[in-house]
């Protein structure tokens, strides 16, 4: 399912939501308790449409790097709201966070690609926000325009 995704240049956020929790779950049963997750989707944006694998690089970057290497493992929140005329989508855990300051979030593979996604398909009119501190987790807050002129929301394909 994922692969047949990211041939897409658009899909439905409730199908990005559906690949994150078959993700979730399979990584709850490689990490056992050491993982808890939730999804909030709100009915009203299930169907706008996003980038496929949008989420996905954010999450296994929160796992490989906040919570396996946390003893006790660690919470993942990802939660989508509708601020105004913005999207607002939200990846959260409770892991050993990041110095920020010593390796750009920004320049790690998962993170370059995503900056590169919401570039590329908003025209520069998305922003990627990553808080995080050493043993306080990680947040990363994306922010894209609502509206008919995303780059490949005339292409989106529901799952």
């Amino acid at each position: 399912a994922t692969l047949g995704a990211s041939r897409a240049t658009a899909h439905p956020l409730a199908a990005e939501f559906a690949r994150l929790r078959d993700y979730l779950e399979l990584m709850a049963i490689r990490m056992g308790a050491r993982l808890a997750f939730a999804l909030h989707l709100p009915d009203e944006l299930q169907g706008v449409p996003v980038p496929p694998l949008l989420l996905q690089p954010l999450v296994e970057n929160a796992i490989r790097h906040g919570l396996e290497p946390r003893v006790q493992g660690g919470r993942i929140d990802v939660a989508a709201a509708r601020a105004g005329d913005q999207l607002l989508l939200t990846v959260q855990d409770s892991g050993v966070g990041v110095d920020t300051t010593a390796v750009p979030p920004g320049e790690r593979f998962g993170m370059a690609q995503v900056r590169e996604r919401v570039a590329t398909a908003y025209g520069g009119r998305g922003r990627v926000d990553v808080q995080s501190e050493p043993g306080a987790g990680a947040t990363i807050r994306i922010a894209l325009p609502l509206g008919g002129d995303f780059a490949g929301a005339q292409s989106a394909n529901p799952d």
